[in-house]
């Protein structure tokens, strides 16, 4: 390859998007089980990431069908409605996609509860969240997916989180060791849409797992189990921050929060670090240690526990992991709250994040972890004590 302009051009194969099939494969009642297992979400992740939901944009037609599917899930399982009007949704006003060629469609929160065990304690709620929007897609220009993985394992490890640069004469050479290799497997595939299977349909469908193994299994806490599905939060926490700031029950009676987004990878292939047992934990004891400690409790029992990266948290990171997750819009309200994720990768807001990537026997553990630190936080005798005070403005400007 003579230079970095001409691999560039090489990456980017101009034409019209192909056309999707037309529905969504639907998860029929049979074919999932009450435990969580890397074969349910295998099953549900691959419905929820094809790619006739064309990248789930929040504001479009395809972002409603994506909030169309959750809402489906949480009543096949029987999960109550929440959300306004006696249903399960809540329209969140004002988005709309900047691209005004695009089919519009609402912007909708998912929300469901799961009714606690204990009448004296079933008005409080341990809520799970995790956001059902992703970036879309383009209909104007065509990516070859093996060339983009080829060029971001070299040059752009962390996606679209990784600072844009040229690559070297050397760094070409090794993208066309890797290119060449993966000739062998495919032939060249044109692709234009953002999938989000890790951002964040890995969290979307925890939140469905989560919710089959409380309505199917047999443990339920004493508190009620508060889901949100999100919208749009790739244009800025919008869907989680008007939640919070119209909250379908009221917000003070929320006792912690547990958001899950990009939990679907973290091996050593994706990040820097990376493993079986790799988890970033932002905002885990920010405003009530006690709330720490009953999570890493309830992950010290797990039979391999996953280790807790807490740099992201420090204030003051430059990347700003603390103000940039759904968690953030809960904990304004003084709401124990924690982002949990596995990190990003070479495919995060590519149109490679899709399903045959992700880790799924870790990705089966980590959603096991969420549902037994839901359970202890449901389960406790008392709502996590706050070791700061409550803020008394939600709407000042986050601060890392």
């Amino acid at each position: 390859m003579p230079g970095t302009r001409s691999f560039a051009l090489f990456l980017l194969l101009t034409g019209a998007a192909s056309c999707a099939p037309p529905g969504v494969t639907r998860v029929s009642g049979g074919e999932t089980s009450a435990e969580i297992t890397p074969l349910d979400l295998g099953i549900r992740l691959a419905a929820f990431a094809h790619d006739s939901m064309m990248g789930r944009q929040a504001g479009t037609f395809w972002g409603e069908k994506a909030g169309d599917y959750v809402a489906d899930q949480f009543k096949r399982l029987g999960v109550q409605p929440a959300g306004d009007s006696g249903g399960y949704f809540q329209v969140v006003p004002g988005i709309t996609p900047g691209d005004t060629t695009l089919r519009r469609g609402l912007a909708r929160n998912v929300i469901g509860i799961i009714s606690g065990t204990d009448p004296a304690l079933r008005g409080e709620y341990v809520s799970i969240t995790a956001h059902n929007d992703h970036i879309g897609f383009s209909h104007r220009v065509l990516v070859d997916h093996d060339s983009l993985r080829a060029f971001n394992a070299v040059v752009r490890p962390l996606g679209a989180d990784s600072r844009p640069r040229p690559a070297s004469p050397e760094e070409v050479t090794r993208i066309r060791v890797i290119l060449d290799s993966l000739r062998k497997i495919h032939a060249p595939r044109p692709d234009s849409i953002n999938n989000g299977a890790d951002d964040d349909g890995s969290g979307t469908i925890a939140l469905i797992e989560i919710a089959e193994a409380f309505m199917k299994g047999n443990v339920r806490p004493k508190r009620s189990i508060l889901l949100v599905s999100h919208t749009a939060e790739e244009s800025g926490l919008l869907g989680s921050e008007y939640y919070t700031d119209h909250s379908t029950v009221p917000i003070d009676s929320i006792v912690a929060e547990f958001d899950v987004d990009m939990i679907g990878r973290g091996s050593a292939r994706d990040i820097k670090g990376g493993g079986p047992t790799y988890l970033e934990v932002v905002g885990l004891r920010r405003l009530s240690k006690e709330f720490g400690d009953w999570v890493e409790a309830a992950n010290a029992k797990q039979p391999t526990p996953f280790v807790f990266n807490t740099d992201y948290d420090a204030p003051g990171h430059p990347d700003q992991y603390y103000c940039r997750a759904d968690h953030y819009s809960y904990a304004r309200y003084g709401i124990p709250s924690v982002s949990l994720s596995r990190g990003a990768h070479q495919d995060y807001h590519q149109v490679s994040d899709e399903p045959q990537y992700i880790d799924y026997p870790d990705y089966a553990r980590l959603t096991q972890m969420v549902f037994d630190a839901a359970v202890s936080v449901g389960n406790a005798d008392h709502r996590p004590r706050l070791d700061a005070p409550k803020p008394t403005n939600p709407h000042v400007p986050c601060k890392q």
